[in-house]
């Protein structure tokens, strides 16, 4: 019986994840969410309430400590674009120190705490694949537009934290597959402010994304690197 960690499951990609990962054979799924009560069951599928602060990621950790030698598949989904206090900066004058600070700590703090937790669990496991959400437009080598400051720049700075780990990875819990995955324009509601720009096709299903997502992964190998990819299964440039 192997185990998939969603965290971030309760957003639309996340719960996707779960759907799937509740069809697999010889799979359970472990779902971790701010949210609560579970938006649905099934025999293999446990719900974790976590409101991410630094304790309660370690209590998790510590629930997950007796099965993590079963994990093959960590998902980390959270992050945080706009609310109804914050929206992607088009100008430098936008620039403020409370968003920076709210993007930062959703979108690079967050996953980075839980992969301190995660990453020694999982030492000794001989294929685990870790995916975190990353996004296109946190490539360096990419940004030709300009704007989005501070979610580039969380997302930029989570890919930096993403190698290091991936680094330290190669050492110590050298099983560990780590990714940085943009998956695309998905149809949730961080994507939905964006959505009348897009061309037919640019916009994917949470089901479709997740397929991608699994498509994408499901064949890495531990190499003791970081991989930095789109949805196709194509390398971004960092």
């Amino acid at each position: 019986m192997s185990l998939e960690l969603v965290i971030g499951a309760g957003g639309g990609l996340g719960q996707a994840l779960v759907r799937q990962g509740m069809v697999l054979p010889q799979t359970r799924v472990i779902a971790i969410s701010r949210t609560t009560p579970a938006p649905f069951t099934h025999p293999d599928l446990t719900w974790l309430s976590c409101d991410y602060s630094p304790a309660a990621m370690a209590a998790v950790a510590e629930q997950l400590r007796p099965s993590s030698a079963q994990v093959t598949r960590v998902t980390l989904c959270n992050g945080r674009l706009h609310d109804h206090e914050l929206s992607p900066e088009k100008a430098l004058e936008q620039v403020c120190e409370s968003s920076l600070s709210r993007l930062m700590h959703s979108n690079t703090i967050v996953p980075m705490l839980w992969l301190t937790h995660l990453i020694p669990l999982l030492r000794d496991n001989p294929r685990v694949v870790v995916t975190v959400l990353s996004a296109r437009v946190g490539s360096i080598g990419d940004n030709q537009l300009g704007g989005w400051y501070g979610y580039r720049a969380s997302k930029a700075a989570l890919n930096q934290l993403l190698q290091c780990c991936a680094i330290e990875s190669a050492r110590r819990a050298k099983g560990v597959k780590l990714v940085a995955y943009h998956p695309g324009t998905v149809d949730t509601p961080l994507s939905q402010p964006f959505q009348r720009r897009l061309r037919p096709g640019q916009l994917h299903s949470p089901e479709l994304a997740a397929r991608h997502l699994r498509q994408v992964t499901d064949d890495l190998v531990p190499d003791g690197t970081l991989s930095y990819l789109d949805w196709r299964g194509e390398p971004i440039p960092w």
